[in-house]
């Protein structure tokens, strides 16, 4: 039979392990002041110290402006409340002044009406003659300063007696309007004309039933040619019975129309040497040439700038007014220009 070997166990002492438990903290205190002290002694990273610098900056200047703004704010309070005050004490004085008024009115109406009727006679006649003082010095002020002012000059400029001549002669035009002259070529215009008509006369001679028909050249010198050619038949009567048809053309009407909105040149530019206009003059072929402007009512005063040069020039002008909106026309039942 086995024999029960009996064990005795040690019991366990209290100071051991409170020395174990004081030494894992000690050793735990020493990891801590290491990890500090390096941490410590680690170099700081100039970015974060940069972007922390560029961050206060920011902040500062944001207080400087939000302290700035207080200011003004304030100020602008102080300056609301003293406007109120001052109009506050304006508009005590106004009332002020408005019942002084009413008080001395009241006084006066009142001390009229306690005076007699020959006081009251005395009285008005007293303030008419104030009144009759004060308009008369007036006057002397008016009359002194006219006197002393000097009058403007008037200039009269004299032009040949306006005796007006139908032109049969050459003609010059010109177109002048917002200012500008132009030089309208109607002559060679009318060439042009012709010579379209011509070839394309069988557009009237081929068709009996088309009298007529509307064509347009150009543009030259800044114009068009609007023309309107018309059939003209004639029947001529030959011995022995017999009759002869002749078929012609002729121009019943014509338009000038400008290419653009402004053309020609200012009077200053045409008044100028070796400007268009001064060419265009020296195109006519005798001293007898008739110079025809057609003028808008906007244009009169640049009119008469013209026609005294070139009444300086010894030349006859022939002012055509037109209405704004018409232009240059012409037909063979049309009337002269008339020549001064």
């Amino acid at each position: 039979m086995p024999r029960v070997l009996s064990q005795e166990t040690e019991p366990v002492n209290a100071d051991s392990f409170l020395d174990i438990v004081a030494s894992v903290v000690c050793i735990m205190l020493i990891m801590v002041v290491m990890v500090g002290m390096r941490i410590r002694n680690t170099p700081v990273d100039p970015m974060l110290s940069s972007e922390a610098a560029e961050a206060h900056a920011a902040l500062e200047a944001t207080v400087a402006e939000e302290r700035s703004l207080r200011g003004e704010m304030a100020k602008i309070l102080r300056d609301i409340r003293s406007l109120e005050e001052e109009t506050a004490v304006r508009a005590v004085e106004r009332d002020a002044l408005a019942i002084g008024v009413a008080v001395l009115e009241q006084e006066l109406s009142q001390r009229r009406s306690e005076m007699d009727a020959q006081t009251q006679a005395r009285f008005d006649a007293a303030k008419q003659l104030a009144e009759a003082r004060r308009r008369l010095d007036e006057l002397r002020d008016q009359k002194r300063r006219l006197e002393t002012a000097r009058p403007e000059a008037i200039v009269v400029e004299s032009y040949p007696t306006p005796l007006g001549r139908a032109v049969d002669d050459e003609e010059l035009h010109f177109h002048l309007r917002q200012g500008r002259v132009a030089h309208v070529p109607i002559e060679k215009l009318v060439r042009l004309a012709r010579d379209d008509a011509r070839r394309k006369a069988d557009q009237l001679l081929e068709r009996d039933g088309v009298p007529e028909f509307t064509e347009a050249v150009g543009p030259e010198g800044g114009f068009r040619f609007r023309y309107t050619v018309q059939r003209h038949d004639t029947i001529e009567e030959q011995p022995g019975g017999l009759a002869i048809r002749h078929i012609g053309l002729r121009i019943t009407e014509w338009t000038v129309i400008p290419v653009g909105g402004q053309i020609g040149e200012t009077v200053d530019e045409a008044l100028a040497p070796n400007s268009a206009f001064r060419r265009a003059l020296a195109q006519r072929k005798s001293d007898k040439t008739t110079i025809t402007i057609w003028v808008y009512a906007d244009s009169f005063d640049a009119f008469r700038r013209l026609r005294k040069e070139l009444h300086q020039l010894g030349l006859g002008v022939a002012a055509r007014p037109l209405p704004e909106g018409v232009m240059i026309a012409g037909s063979p039942k049309g009337s002269k220009s008339l020549a001064q």
